[in-house]
């Protein structure tokens, strides 16, 4: 009890001693997604490799890869450096010197990606050839130690019908391809009951995956007319009691659908969904708004801001902003018409305590590079090191 302590100080802390590096790990996967875009942002945004913390994530996944439909060919990220921070995969696998124990995996697809070229090449049995072999030619060539499958969604988004059944085929081919070193082999996946129903065999995913990132975020949006919280553990306070869109329902859900708890991982967004509310006649979960929010001055994504634009914001306007904490829940919170739905530490403590509760086999991020990496509000890297504290008391 003393050393989980102690180590949940000090990952909340941000300090970690060399004598103690090791006692601080987290004793479940803590997978840290890394967008290569993150070091073209400005200012205290800009995230390159060397910031990525190989003291706290067990797996970091370098995103995305791409893919040429026509062939089965795969295309690697520009690299670059901008004012000091860079994105290069040398530098990305060096970093395994730091930490010997660390996983280093690349993804291919994200959500830009959509489904025209996986479909056009799983369900061709040449070109999906073609891809197993590039995408281990890569995988080895490089220095990773496996592949993320983030096919945003099969059989949907311009996706067909068989890409459910051939997404399966694509994982055993590409598994049986990586058992010769065996490379790992995990894939992100949509949540909901519908999403399973059009995009998921369940139980052969959960045979054949090492690992399955639950994308347990995005719960609402500037997509809808009322305000919604990214990721609420539990139903809202305003949600009808059918809704559903809550974390505990959807990964009760998977397993319900066949998958194995050890084989899960919950996902846990940096960010925060932000909306244009109507008027400040209510502020609460599902009052009326315009439109999205504005884009912040880091991400620059209306909708969307990171917890680092967050978490400023507050710290310098700290009298312009209303926060309500849902306890073990969920945060909004209003500047004037601003409104955002969002994680804190508090909360991200309790999803992960809740995670390890289930069985789960860790907790997973998106994305590092919108956490406070820097420390600009207090401790670096809080989201995370309040994960791996809540999953180690748990």
């Amino acid at each position: 009890m003393k050393l989980l302590l102690v180590c949940a100080l000090l990952c909340v802390g941000g300090s970690f001693a060399a004598s103690v590096k090791a006692s601080c790990k987290s004793s479940g996967v803590v997978t840290c997604y890394y967008g290569t875009w993150a070091n073209g942002r400005s200012g205290k945004g800009r995230f390159g490799v060397s910031d990525l913390p190989t003291h706290l994530c067990t797996h970091i996944v370098y995103s995305f890869l791409t893919l040429d439909g026509t062939s089965g060919g795969i295309v690697a990220p520009k690299e670059s450096t901008v004012e000091g921070k860079g994105n290069s995969v040398s530098d990305l696998i060096a970093l395994k010197k730091k930490n010997p124990e660390l996983k280093i995996l690349a993804a291919i697809g994200g959500w830009n990606e959509a489904s025209t070229n996986f479909s056009a090449v799983v369900n061709d049995k040449t070109k999906r050839a073609l891809f197993v072999k590039n995408l281990y030619n890569y995988v080895d060539t490089n220095g990773f130690d496996g592949l993320d499958l983030d096919w945003e969604y099969p059989s949907q988004r311009e996706g067909v019908a068989s890409d459910k059944k051939k997404f399966v085929t694509l994982v055993k081919e590409l598994k049986k391809a990586f058992a010769k070193k065996s490379y790992l082999l995990t894939a992100a996946c949509a949540v909901t009951q519908s999403n399973i129903d059009l995009s998921y065999d369940v139980p052969a995913l959960s045979k054949h995956l090492d690992y399955i990132h639950l994308m347990l975020y995005d719960f609402h949006g500037s997509w809808e007319t009322t305000t919604g919280v990214n990721a609420p553990l539990y139903a809202q306070e305003t949600d009808a009691a059918t809704l559903n869109l809550n974390v505990k329902n959807s990964v009760h859900t998977w397993i319900n659908n066949g998958a194995s708890p050890s084989k899960l991982v919950l996902g846990l967004g940096a960010y925060g969904k932000t909306f244009t509310l109507t008027s400040l006649d209510n502020t609460s979960t599902g009052a009326p708004v315009t439109g999205a929010g504005v884009g912040g001055p880091y991400v620059g994504e209306s909708g969307t801001y990171s917890y680092l634009e967050i978490c400023e914001d507050q710290k310098d306007n700290p009298s312009a902003w209303s926060i309500t904490e849902v306890e073990g829940n969920y945060v909004y919170a209003n500047k004037d018409l601003f409104w955002v739905g969002y994680d804190n530490p508090n909360t991200i403590k309790a999803k992960a305590q809740y995670a390890k509760n289930t069985g789960l086999a860790g907790i997973m991020y998106w994305a590092i590079d919108l956490d406070d990496f820097s420390g600009t509000c207090g401790d670096k890297f809080p989201l995370v090191s309040a994960g791996i504290a809540g999953y180690n008391s748990a």
